[in-house]
């Protein structure tokens, strides 16, 4: 069972495919029937003092291999600039709590009911329009 989990604002947000809203919402209900909660998966942590903004989406990037993202499957990512995004369109964040995810793993919950095409698009409008590649 997840628990809501705070993400500072300023935190960076990654988010790996499906960016289009059809095969999101797709992800959604599947992943409903295996967690019992309508959520979709993200990297998000703020800078430590001194880090760059191209370091964090490296330690980023590296927490997503570590809890299982497979970087030759996943070459691009997504990235909000910051979590108050996702806030501001009323998603909150979650922990699995089972102990099994890297720190820097969140679920980005969607409510209790069923999600709209709409409530996708709204998730997905707070993130950058291109693409990132992974340096490699």
């Amino acid at each position: 069972m997840s628990s809501e989990a705070e993400v500072p604002p300023h935190a960076l947000v990654l988010r790996f495919k499906p960016m289009d809203p059809e095969r999101c919402l797709k992800r959604l209900n599947q992943d409903f029937r295996d967690t019992g909660d309508y959520s979709l998966s993200v990297f998000a942590d703020v800078q430590h003092p001194g880090e760059t903004v191209d370091q964090l989406k490296s330690r980023l990037l590296a927490a997503s291999e570590l809890q299982g993202i497979n970087p030759s499957t996943n070459k691009a990512y997504y990235v909000c600039t910051r979590a108050e995004k996702l806030l501001e369109r009323k998603f909150t964040f979650r922990k699995d709590g089972d102990g099994g995810e890297v720190s820097e793993h969140y679920s980005v919950y969607f409510g209790s009911s069923t999600p709209t095409l709409e409530d996708v698009k709204r998730f997905l409008e707070a993130f950058d329009d291109a693409p990132e590649k992974r340096s490699r």
